[in-house]
């Protein structure tokens, strides 16, 4: 990397601790692979942009790897076309380079098969470049780099994101020369609860995990690396504090807390903050208009949506919840378990809760059909939260650490959480007991 650094980079370098920590760590992949031993783990590396990060693992990976064995195969994937060409021509300039040839004079790049995004050398290694969900036809990988899977600004959307998991569970399994010895090595910054690196881990996958974080946190991964930051920074000479503030302006809370502190939403929260005032059950005064509001889904399977409820009522002008939860019950068992909370029962107007709410009304249960709020999740939650924010919403105590840390409900992590039930059925009942929108959102 230093060697070859401005072959491809005009700028001086500034070499971080961090560089050389990442080149050794990789190193050894690609060492094991040069001696065809099985890998130890796959890897994934999680860090802020503007660390060097696609110099080190993109450009410069591949052709280190074919001066330790020309004969490897290396297979590259980023979320646009555009940005995994870009990387593997910056590859290929480096071994196309006169210094490259002078030192390395046994490799070079076949002239017939010398493609932007698929070339060969004489030797035969190959590097083959593609896109997250794009096709991959023939070519079988001794090692695999995904850099970036996932497009920041796409990073809020279901469809993307199952798009680069499904690339990064399925299409890149059988695109291995030996699964014991290919590693995957996944480089990216956190962007939601279910991005590739969160998929991994929810999956319980056994990874190689190293997560630098922009200033000194709990997250740094492995923790022996948190002696290295100097002033509470992983960099203090590219992301000072100064322009780690600039970026906090520019980015927002949710892109800071992704994209610079490796975590998918801000730590103290974001839509939603600790604003629900806990009391003690036994504090919990008379209440009227008490009722369980209810998002509902049919489904066992934990990948899928769950059936929340809150139950709360009225004292006054405030409101207090007094149960909230989820589960996830197939249609029969949803019904049965909904007589056990308290009634009426209130359900969104959608297709799913049409059909619930007239089950229930035949078995003689009070269930109320609540009308479609126009607009996206965020919409909705945004014009429940002040009346949180104003201090008008109380919980039993007991249920507010699975209110706000669940690890796949917790509404601190709206909507960059790995479900969001909960957080509907508690906007549904805010609206419900403590006011109508006064802006309505039209879906487009």
């Amino acid at each position: 990397m230093q060697e070859f650094w401005h072959t491809i980079i005009p700028e001086e370098p500034v070499y971080n601790w961090h560089i050389e920590y990442l080149c050794d760590e990789l190193q050894r992949y690609v060492e094991q692979v040069a001696q065809r031993q099985d890998k130890d783990k796959d890897c994934v590396i999680n860090i802020p942009p503007g660390t060097s990060k696609s110099t080190i693992a993109t450009i410069m990976l591949p052709v280190y790897a074919w001066v330790i064995d020309a004969r490897i195969r290396v297979l590259t994937a980023s979320y646009s076309q555009s940005l995994s060409t870009d990387h593997a021509l910056k590859s290929r300039d480096i071994v196309q380079s006169d210094k490259f040839k002078l030192l390395f004079p046994h490799i070079e790049i076949k002239r017939d098969q010398n493609n932007k995004t698929h070339y060969k050398n004489n030797q035969g290694g190959e590097r083959f470049a593609t896109s997250v969900g794009g096709t991959i036809t023939g070519f079988h990988a001794h090692i695999i780099i995904v850099d970036d899977p996932l497009n920041p600004k796409g990073a809020s959307s279901d469809a993307d994101r199952d798009t680069a998991n499904n690339f990064m569970n399925t299409t890149l399994s059988t695109r291995k020369v030996n699964k014991s010895m290919t590693p995957t090595i996944l480089v990216m910054q956190r962007l939601h609860e279910e991005d590739c690196t969160g998929n991994w881990l929810r999956k319980g996958k056994d990874i190689k995990h190293i997560c630098l974080p922009g200033t000194l946190s709990d997250d740094v991964k492995p923790k022996s690396l948190r002696d290295r930051y100097k002033d509470g920074l992983l960099d203090n000479v590219r992301l000072t504090h100064k322009d780690l503030d600039e970026l906090k302006l520019n980015l927002g809370s949710y892109g800071y807390a992704g994209q610079i502190m490796q975590i998918p939403a801000p730590s103290d929260g974001g839509i939603w903050q600790k604003w629900l005032i806990p009391i003690d059950k036994s504090e919990i005064p008379m209440l009227t208009n008490v009722g369980t509001d209810w998002d509902t889904a049919y489904t066992e399977k934990d990948e899928n949506s769950a059936s929340a409820y809150c139950t709360a009522g009225l004292s006054g002008k405030n409101m207090y919840i007094t149960d909230i939860g989820h589960k996830r019950y197939e249609f029969p068992r949803l019904v049965s378990y909904m007589t056990t909370k308290h009634e009426p029962h209130y359900i969104e107007g959608k297709a799913s809760g049409k059909s619930l709410k007239q089950t229930l009304v035949s078995q003689g249960i009070p269930a109320i059909e609540v009308p479609v709020i126009h607009g996206d999740k965020v919409a909705r939650a945004t014009m429940a939260t002040p009346f949180a924010e104003a201090g008008m919403i109380f919980i039993d105590r007991d249920l507010l650490d699975y209110v706000y840390n669940d690890v796949d409900q917790g509404i601190l992590k709206f909507p960059n959480g790995a479900h969001d039930d909960t957080n509907d059925a508690l906007v549904q009942s805010i609206h419900r007991l403590l006011g109508k929108p006064q802006i309505e959102f039209f879906d487009l």
